[in-house]
């Protein structure tokens, strides 16, 4: 099997803040010139997986999430989806990578827009499609049924309902696109645990029905292992440590991988 997406010595080195130079980095960091903050990390995807992207705080793993989703720009390496380069994909090229690859962020609440209802931004990729208003409110009520959530939050605010309500109907969102995707950058890290449960339970059943590829990336090794086929451990913007979800967990032999073990117990 061909993989889905396939990540080669991909390295980001944020410079000093100049221009929106290190928007991604917390502001304490921005005048540190040359930070390496992933360094020739390379791995392969495959149609319908999902892989971990475990390690502690400062690892890499948002940056190589949003590398992926061309949110961010790469020193050095390839990206390559279905294999096609993306490395450096811009307009029309970018967008059309958007149209089967959707992100989910860790605030759900900051990203939509406040004084939209949930319903109209789940329902925008449709009204670009050219559906109607009301066909396009049809559409994302259904896609929050799929998510497990009343049609009836179509007409709420996101500051109308809660933190795991907010994060399905992002997960509605992006599911409008159908893509074949989804990246997860701490989807899960700002919720409760029963909040946590229903999106790891949401995620295999849509790997289950939309034959949909995840990356999650997450620092909590208990929902990795309930959740990915593999795992990714990384430690100072490079691979620790990688494998069956099962072994690695099982039998760690990085120093990373141990010390998350140990914070889990």
């Amino acid at each position: 099997m061909e993989p889905l997406l396939e990540v080669k010595n991909l390295t980001k080195t944020f410079e000093e803040n100049r221009g929106g130079k290190g928007l991604f980095l917390p502001r304490k960091e921005w005048k540190k010139k040359g930070l390496t903050a992933v360094n020739q990390v390379s791995f392969s995807l495959y149609p319908g997986e999902i892989l971990g992207i475990a390690g502690a705080s400062g690892a890499g793993k948002s940056t190589v999430a949003r590398a992926v989703t061309r949110l961010l720009d790469v020193t050095s390496g390839e990206i390559f989806f279905h294999g096609k380069e993306i490395t450096r994909a811009e307009g029309k090229a970018r967008d059309e990578v958007y149209q089967h690859m959707q992100m989910v962020f860790q605030s759900p609440e900051a990203s939509f827009h406040p004084r939209h209802t949930l319903g109209y931004s789940i329902g925008e990729s449709f009204r670009n499609r050219g559906y109607s208003r009301k066909e396009a409110q049809k559409e994302a009520g259904k896609l929050l049924r799929v998510c497990g959530l009343p049609e009836s939050l179509a007409f709420r605010y996101p500051r109308e309902v809660s933190g795991g309500q907010c994060q399905r109907a992002a997960i509605a969102r992006a599911l409008s696109r159908e893509p074949e995707l989804l990246v997860c950058d701490e989807a899960t890290s700002a919720l409760d645990v029963m909040a946590q449960k229903k999106i790891v339970d949401l995620l295999r059943k849509l790997r289950q029905e939309y034959k949909m590829a995840c990356l999650f990336i997450c620092h909590d090794l208990a929902l990795v292992q309930s959740l990915c086929d593999r795992v990714l451990i990384m430690e100072d913007g490079k691979i620790a440590e990688e494998g069956r979800t099962e072994d690695v967990l099982q039998n760690p032999k990085s120093r990373a991988a141990r010390a998350l073990l140990e914070a889990v117990i």
